[in-house]
């Protein structure tokens, strides 16, 4: 059973409608002290530090200027943007070698002109063929820099290490030498060379298990102001409590949660299931106090939970949450139908025929196909009017389509499951606006059209009394 939880202030979609995969109420900052003077604050007392992956690319194409300035809105402190060089020698945000995945063009960005770029369209949230065409141009690093500069948030300048005297000499131009983070793995002697240009460069180092041994080890005076860790498993040694507490000597330590890999299990998802699984352990068992995530608003939330010593998440009075691996224990043909006996995923409930699948610790139903059905017996608390949605993750157009079936002989109108740009990447769809429930337990029927491809996972299913 995974504990409930729920999105901070999640706007709800219209069901059917594709709106921006979750755009949220702004955030306010949790404290009045500004980034940069965060930043250089490091070991006990120091505050975690959030830094949004690509922007806010839940509300605007990732690496956009609207997903840059809109990551600040929504509680970051450190922006992470990827910078690639055009064939023409010019600095513009895109996380590829390509622009394929993320625009309505094709090519690698070296073989392309500034110019040829910038006729280029982004396309929704972090892109894909399927993903809708919007109006929006790639920018360049220096309309980046320019949109925040009075932010106050810091710049992450991921992918820059190699056009690194470039993206200096712009930032020299334009008076934010502060304002940007440089970051490598590279040999310590390299990265010193750099440093000491200019005492005013910010860094920080990347460490994995080939240059564990570089914590710790930079000249006397010149540590990096991060030291990222990257690992898969909690043996490697740059994980181990005495290397952790060496970078925090002189360093804030950062660690991101978007997958599995970057830091073992600890992932975005497997904290919005329980923040013990992800960030609370990052923060108490392993000294993080900087968290690069997807979902920015979301940590804001809970280490603004945890400073005023409230529990979080938390699910508002009245509302039932069900997740899709806790169905019907009835079995084959009575508590679900699936097309085949087997468990494609085997994240949960192993040896029933449900595909239960782990995306980046979210436990959810995939492998969804036309005709299967999953019978879920929910607890109503009070009698009343219910807005019902579901958590989904597609990067297909079209999705899918399914219904609601309660008690056997009320269904909701057919929805057509929304493109979120990756089966990593959910939101949360209304299924019915308002729907009638009383007090007590309820059979409710999740059916896949048997007339439609389905292709998207399901997360969880939400009934939020209405007041």
């Amino acid at each position: 059973m995974r504990v409930p939880i729920i999105a901070v202030a999640t706007l709800v979609a219209l069901a059917g409608v594709v709106l921006p995969l979750r755009e949220t109420a702004a955030v306010p900052p949790r404290a009045a002290e500004k980034p940069a003077a965060m930043f250089l604050r490091h070991g006990a007392g120091a505050p975690v530090m959030v830094v949004a992956h690509r922007g806010y690319w839940r509300g605007a194409p990732e690496n956009s200027l609207d997903a840059v300035t809109k990551a600040v809105a929504h509680g970051a402190q450190v922006v992470e943007l990827d910078i690639r060089r055009t064939r023409d020698g010019e600095l513009v945000l895109m996380h590829d070698d390509s622009v394929d995945r993320t625009t309505d063009g094709k090519g690698r960005v070296a073989d392309l002109t500034l110019a040829e770029v910038q006729t280029l369209r982004l396309r929704e949230g972090l892109g894909g063929k399927y993903a809708p065409i919007t109006g929006v141009r790639v920018p360049t690093l220096r309309d980046a820099m320019l949109a925040l500069r009075d932010s106050g948030a810091l710049v992450n300048l991921d992918r820059g290490w190699a056009y690194r005297d470039q993206i200096y000499d712009l930032l020299v131009e334009l008076g934010q030498v502060e304002q940007g983070i440089f970051k490598s793995g590279a040999p310590i002697d390299e990265v010193t060379a750099f440093l000491d240009r200019d005492p005013r460069i910010v860094y920080n180092h990347v460490v994995g298990d080939a240059n564990a041994m570089d914590i710790g080890a930079f000249p006397p005076g010149r540590p990096p102001q991060a030291y990222e860790l990257v690992f898969d498993r909690l043996t490697d040694p740059q994980i181990q409590p005495a290397a952790v507490a060496r970078a925090k000597t002189t360093s804030r330590v950062w660690v991101s949660t978007m997958w599995y890999g970057m830091a073992a299990g600890y992932t975005d998802e497997a904290s919005l299931r329980d923040p013990a699984l992800g960030w609370g352990s990052l923060v108490d068992r392993h000294g993080a106090d900087m968290i690069q995530t997807d979902d920015p608003d979301d940590l804001t939330a809970w280490l603004t939970a945890r400073e005023l010593g409230q529990p979080w998440p938390r699910l508002p009075g009245g509302t039932v949450r069900v997740q899709a691996e806790d169905y019907s224990p009835a079995g084959q043909g009575t508590g679900y139908y699936d097309l085949d006996d087997i468990n494609r995923g085997g994240a949960a409930r192993p040896f029933e025929g449900v595909d239960v699948g782990d995306t980046a610790g979210a436990i959810v139903v995939g492998w969804i196909r036309a005709g299967e059905w999953i019978r879920y017996d929910i607890t109503v608390p009070r009698t009343g009017n219910y807005r019902v949605s579901a958590r989904v993750a597609s990067p297909y157009r079209p999705a899918g389509r399914f219904t609601l079936t309660f008690d056997g002989n009320r269904t909701t109108p057919p929805v057509e499951v929304v493109t979120t740009t990756s089966h990593y990447a959910f939101t949360s769809q209304v299924v019915a606006d308002s729907w009638p429930l009383t007090k007590g337990t309820h059979s409710v029927v999740f059916r896949a059209d048997a007339a439609v491809y389905q292709n998207f996972n399901l997360d969880h299913l939400d009934f939020l009394l209405l007041r």
